[in-house]
């Protein structure tokens, strides 16, 4: 949980007056308070510094901010994001939340290691399968759900027709490491020749592509897992846009198609 700390507004010296700041101001006086740079502020809270100084310069006003980059300087400050930008609402009464449906996602035995999987989300994520010389595609966007990890796992269940990615330790069984390398598309790939008993060879797509739904779950223990379901999968018409990544464990030095440094294919 986040902590924050009321905002006290400066007064004149004889007490009579209390200054005006706009949220500008207020940014500047609490980060002042704090002791810290304008550069120090943007990367503690992961923003551009660029952006951080247009907002305390007052060019841009917090509340016009992305939710995560405000919520982020907010927390950041010691700022209650809801104090500072001044949000007028009527909230309903809590005790009149209903409990919410079960999930209409069925969880193979394969996966009931750790009892008490359940759905955090209920958008369900798009992954691609059979694309060209690879079997597994994970847009970057779907794989940052695990967090911020640098490795991770995959098993499967072929008689399900289901894939679970989670993420792992370097010294793991069956590490694979997800490339630094960052494009505006990038794209996790991942070559059928990893393994030939998967539940994609079961499927006898031959080298058509397929867009597969996926979901990001949790069990008992916290751990985030996406889990893919074959079961659900459609052709994909439409070519893929996106920077194909392959983890560097999985890349065949002696293959000069990988020579290149940053080891992609723009697609």
């Amino acid at each position: 949980m986040f902590r924050f700390v009321p905002f006290i507004y400066p007064k004149t010296l004889d007490s009579k007056y209390i200054c005006c700041l706009d949220n500008a101001g207020v940014l500047r006086s609490r980060r002042e308070q704090l002791g810290l740079t304008q550069y120090q502020v943007a990367e503690m809270a992961h923003v551009q510094f660029s952006q951080y100084q247009r907002l305390e310069s007052g060019e841009r006003d917090i509340s016009g901010c992305s939710l995560k980059a405000g919520l982020a300087i907010c927390a950041v400050l010691l700022l209650d994001p809801f104090e500072l930008i001044g949000v007028t609402v009527s909230q309903p009464d809590p005790g009149t939340m209903r409990d919410l449906p079960p999930v209409d996602i069925e969880v193979p035995n394969f996966f009931r290691k750790k009892a008490g999987r359940k759905q955090i989300r209920r958008d369900i994520m798009t992954v691609y399968i059979n694309y060209e010389d690879y079997f597994i595609l994970v847009p970057y966007c779907v794989l940052h759900k695990l967090g911020d990890t640098q490795y991770i796992q995959i098993q499967w269940n072929i008689a399900e027709r289901r894939i679970a990615i989670c993420a792992v330790t370097e010294y793991d069984e069956g590490a694979l490491d997800i490339p630094e390398t960052n494009f505006e598309n990038s794209i996790l790939a991942i070559p059928r020749v990893l393994v030939e008993d998967n539940p994609v060879a079961a499927m006898n797509w031959g080298r058509e592509t397929y867009a597969v739904e996926s979901r990001l779950v949790v069990d008992i223990n916290g751990k985030k897992v996406i889990l893919i379901d074959l079961n659900t999968a459609k052709p994909e018409e439409k070519p893929i846009d996106g920077a194909l990544l392959t983890p560097r464990c999985l890349i065949d030095d002696s293959d000069d198609d990988f020579d290149n440094e940053e080891d992609f294919e723009k697609v």
